[in-house]
C-alpha cells in the first residue's frame, strides 16, 4: 500500500497463502481471547481496489469520467490509476479478490468471532466543474431510460464553471439528476452488493465510513454525491474523525449525526466513529475524551481508536500519528479512558434514541449549487441552534420522505424505524415535490413543520421546536441524548462550554436517577430529586468540558452512595520532591523507553517540571510527600484534588493505588488505607511524546533521514499539533477535602 510514502515491508504478499496464514493466526486467537476479529476490506484505502489487482485482473474495470477538452468537446477518457465502482462488475471482482478469500481462509468464524466487514472510503471520482464528471459503461442510455434525456447532451451548459445565478432552471435539473442517478448507482452497484454478500456469509455486519462526509456541501464536493443514501446501506455507518475536523475551542461540525441518524433510522442501533487518526502524538486524554464526548452526546456509540496497532519501527515513528502501546508515556494510565469508552457506548446502545425532531437535508440544493447555496449555511446554523436549545434531532432527506414505506399518522412522520412529530427546513429551493406534499401532510395531522428560509431566521423559528430536555439556567453549551427502554432510560449530559453550568435539568424519564461514573463503574445517588408529570427535575453541576450520565431506573441500584459533600480541607501545595522514573524518547530505530528509577529526589514547586528534566523531556515524573491528616479523618470518604495536570496522574497512598486523573474534574475518592491519618503520597505524572518530537535534537536528525516513509504523508500536519503539547507536570491546586 502506497510503497513510495509508507514502505510498510510486509514480507508476504497481499492476499496470498502465506497472508491467510498470519490471518488465521490472529482470527483464532482472538477467538481463544473471546475478543471480536474485523475484517477490513482493503489491502489500504480507499476501498474497491484490492491495491490494484482488480484494474491487473480486469484491465476493462478502469475508472471513467467524461472529460472536457479545451474547445469545450466531452469524451470518455479511462484512467487505470483505480477502478470503476459505477460498475456492477468491479464489485464482484472486489468481492472475488478479498470478501471470498476470506471466506475460504476463515468462513468457519464467520458470525462469530468474525461480525463485521469495514469498508474505507470508497469512492467515484469527484465533479470537476467544467472539466469532469463521473462515467460508466451504458450510463448515457441508462440514463436517458430513467429521466427522458441524454445527460451527454445537457453537460456542457449544466457543468460550465459559471455562478449558480446564471444556471438556466434547465441546468438545475440536470444538475439534481445527474448526482441523483451517480449516487444512486454508487449504492446499488457498491454497498448494497457488499452489504448483500454479508449477509449471505454468516450473517455478518457491514459497515464503513466514505470521504469527506465531514461537511454538508460534501455532497458535491466527494464522490458519494448523497450522504445520507449511502449510510443507510450499512448496517454500522460510520464516519472518520482525523486531523481535527472536531477539536476542543472552535466551532465544529455536526457530521457524526449523518451516521447515528442513518443507525437510528435503519434500526441498527450502532453508529460507529474512527478517531485520533491524524491528532498528533500530543493528544491528551482529556482532549481524547472531549472527542469521544462530543460524537457519543450525538449518537455515536463504537469507537475504532486509529492509529491503535501501527508499527513504530523506523520511519513508521513519524509516520500516522498518535502512536499507542509502550512507546507511549500514557500507554498505562489509558485503562481509564477504555473503559470509559467501552461503557458509554454499551449504554447508549441500549433502548430507543428519545427523538422526535428531525432537521431536513437539502441535498438537492447542495446538487443544483453548490457552495452558492443558501440551503449549506442555513441547515449548518440550523444544527447548532437546535444543539444550543438541548434539543436532539436526525437527518431527514428527501430519500425518506419519498419513499412509500413512509407513512404520516397520528401527528407524526414514521419514516424507518423512527417517528418524528417536528420537521425541520431551512433554505430550500429543490426539495422533491414528493417530499413538499408529504409535509403538508403531516401538517394537515397534527405535526409540526418549521421553517427558516435563512441564517437569520434560525434562532428564532427553533424556539418552536421542542427540546429534549429542560435547562434553567438556559444554556447554550449543553448537549445531551436521552435514551428510553422498558422500566428506566439513560440521559448523557455534555458540557461543550468554556464556563461551568449549575442548575436543575427536566428529562422526561422516570424511576429512581443516580450519576453513573463509567471509568470507575460507581454510581452515586443524586439528592433533592423532584418528579411531576412523568418527568424528573435533578439539580446538577458540570464543569467545563465536563460530562454526566444520568441513569434512570424503577428500583434502587444497590451501588449508589451519597453525594460527596465536601466539609473541610487539606492544601497540599508545598514540600513536593520529585524524580524522572521513565523517560519516551527517539532511538536510531524506534522510541526507546529509559528507566530511571536510581534518580535522586529532588525537591520541585507545583507547575512546570522543565527544572527538573527540560522542556523536551517526554516521560513519567513521580512526585511524593509526605501527608498527616486530622485523626477524626481515619474511616472518612476523602477526595484528592489534583488540580491541574499535564496531561495524566496515577496515584498511590503508599503502595496502594487509588486511580488515574486525567480529564476533568481531576479528583479521586479514597480512605486511609490503616489506622493511622500519615502517610505518603506518590503521583506519577505522564505528558505526551510531543515534547520529544518537536524537540530540535529529533527535528534535526529526522531531516536527515531519506527514502520512503521520510518524511511521510502526515508528518507536518501531525507537527503542528504537537507542538501545543510541549507541556508536563503537576500545577495544582492539590487538596485533600473530608466529606460529612
Amino acid at each position: 500500500f502506497r510503497p513510495e510514502t509508507t514502505a510498510n515491508g510486509m514480507d508476504v504478499d497481499y492476499l496470498s497463502n502465506d497472508f491467510f496464514d498470519r490471518v488465521k493466526v490472529a482470527v483464532e486467537e482472538s477467538s481463544r481471547l473471546g475478543m471480536h476479529y474485523w475484517l477490513y476490506d482493503e489491502g489500504g484505502w480507499p476501498s474497491g481496489q484490492a491495491t490494484g489487482r482488480v484494474i491487473g485482473s480486469r484491465p476493462d474495470l478502469a475508472l471513467q469520467v467524461l472529460r472536457a477538452d479545451p474547445e469545450g468537446k466531452w469524451s470518455v477518457y479511462k484512467s487505470a490509476a483505480r477502478p470503476d465502482l459505477l460498475n456492477p462488475a468491479t464489485t464482484e471482482t472486489f468481492i472475488s479478490l478479498t470478501h471470498e478469500k476470506y471466506r475460504d481462509a476463515v468462513g468457519s468464524h464467520f458470525g462469530k468471532t468474525i461480525q463485521l466487514v469495514f469498508t474505507d472510503e470508497p469512492a467515484y471520482p469527484f465533479v470537476q466543474e467544467g472539466r469532469e464528471v463521473p462515467w460508466t459503461n451504458e450510463l448515457g442510455d441508462l440514463f436517458a431510460n430513467q429521466f427522458g434525456y441524454r445527460l451527454e447532451d445537457r453537460l456542457p451548459s449544466a457543468f460550465r464553471r459559471v455562478p449558480a445565478a446564471e444556471r438556466a432552471p434547465a441546468d438545475l435539473k440536470t444538475r439534481i439528476d445527474a448526482f441523483d442517478f451517480w449516487s444512486q448507482r454508487f449504492r446499488q452497484t457498491y454497498f448494497d452488493q457488499l452489504r448483500e454478500w454479508c449477509r449471505r456469509h454468516g450473517g455478518l455486519a457491514h459497515g464503513g465510513h466514505l470521504g469527506g462526509e465531514d461537511e454538508t456541501l460534501g455532497a458535491a464536493k466527494f464522490g458519494f454525491g448523497q450522504v445520507m443514501r449511502q449510510m443507510r446501506a450499512m448496517d454500522i455507518p460510520s464516519v472518520d474523525t482525523i486531523w481535527r475536523q472536531l477539536f476542543p475551542g472552535r466551532r465544529n461540525h455536526h457530521f457524526p449525526k449523518f451516521a447515528s441518524s442513518a443507525a437510528h433510522q435503519n434500526g441498527s442501533g450502532l453508529a460507529m466513529t474512527e478517531s485520533f487518526c491524524v491528532y498528533g502524538n500530543g493528544l491528551t486524554p482529556a482532549q481524547m475524551k472531549w472527542l469521544i464526548d462530543y460524537q457519543y452526546v450525538r449518537g455515536m456509540n463504537v469507537l475504532v481508536a486509529g492509529c491503535y496497532p501501527l508499527s513504530t519501527q523506523d520511519h513508521h515513528m513519524l509516520g500516522e500519528r498518535p502512536h499507542f502501546g509502550a512507546v507511549d508515556p500514557l500507554w498505562d494510565h489509558l485503562p481509564k479512558f477504555h473503559r470509559y469508552v467501552a461503557r458509554l457506548g454499551y449504554l447508549l446502545s441500549c433502548g430507543e434514541p428519545v427523538i422526535d425532531t428531525a432537521l431536513y437535508y437539502p441535498v438537492r440544493d447542495i446538487w443544483a449549487t453548490g457552495a452558492e447555496s443558501a440551503a449549506v449555511e442555513t441547515h449548518d446554523t440550523l444544527a447548532q441552534k437546535l444543539f444550543e436549545r438541548q434539543c436532539d434531532f436526525d437527518i431527514i432527506d428527501d430519500d425518506l420522505l419519498d419513499d412509500p414505506r413512509t407513512s404520516v399518522k397520528d401527528g407524526r412522520l414514521y419514516a424507518g424505524k423512527m417517528k418524528y412529530r417536528t420537521i425541520v427546513i431551512g433554505h430550500t429551493e429543490q426539495m422533491s415535490e414528493r417530499g413538499r406534499q408529504r409535509l403538508s401532510e403531516l401538517e394537515r395531522v397534527g405535526g409540526v413543520v418549521i421553517r427558516a428560509g435563512s441564517v437569520a431566521d434560525a434562532s428564532q423559528t427553533v424556539q418552536q421546536a421542542t427540546s429534549t430536555i429542560d435547562c434553567n439556567p438556559a444554556s447554550n453549551d449543553l448537549r445531551c441524548q436521552v435514551r428510553r427502554w422498558d422500566g428506566g432510560g439513560v440521559a448523557f449530559l455534555f458540557n461543550e462550554g468554556t464556563s461551568a453550568w449549575k442548575g436543575n435539568v427536566t428529562i422526561g424519564l422516570t424511576g429512581v436517577p443516580v450519576i453513573l461514573e463509567p471509568s470507575e463503574g460507581t454510581a452515586t445517588q443524586i439528592l433533592e430529586v423532584v418528579c411531576q408529570n412523568n418527568r424528573t427535575i435533578v439539580p446538577l453541576t458540570l464543569g467545563a468540558g465536563e460530562s454526566l450520565i444520568v441513569l434512570f431506573d424503577k428500583n434502587q441500584l444497590e451501588t449508589s452512595k451519597p453525594p460527596f459533600l465536601a466539609r473541610r480541607s487539606v492544601a497540599l501545595d508545598v514540600d513536593w520532591e520529585a524524580r524522572a522514573i521513565r523517560h519516551h524518547r527517539v532511538g536510531p530505530h524506534n522510541y526507546e523507553v529509559l528507566k530511571s528509577e536510581e534518580m535522586p529526589y529532588q525537591p520541585i514547586a507545583l507547575g512546570t517540571w522543565n527544572e527538573l528534566v527540560g522542556s523536551d523531556f517526554s516521560g513519567v515524573v513521580r512526585y511524593r510527600r509526605r501527608v498527616t491528616l486530622p485523626a477524626d479523618w481515619i474511616g472518612k470518604r476523602l477526595r484528592l484534588s489534583l488540580g491541574k495536570v499535564d496531561y495524566s496522574a496515577r496515584v498511590h497512598i503508599n503502595a496502594r493505588e487509588i486511580g488515574t486523573a486525567q480529564w476533568y474534574p481531576a479528583d479521586l475518592e479514597f480512605t486511609l488505607p490503616e489506622r493511622s491519618s500519615e502517610f505518603e503520597l506518590n503521583i506519577e505524572v505522564a505528558n505526551t511524546l510531543a515534547s520529544e518530537l518537536t524537540s530540535e535534537r529529533v527535528q534535526k536528525e529526522w531531516s536527515q533521514r531519506k527514502g520512503p516513509g521520510w518524511p511521510g504523508p502526515y508528518h507536518v500536519r501531525a507537527l503542528e499539533f504537537e507542538k501545543e503539547s510541549r507541556s508536563g507536570g503537576l500545577f495544582g491546586p492539590v487538596t485533600i477535602e473530608v466529606s460529612e
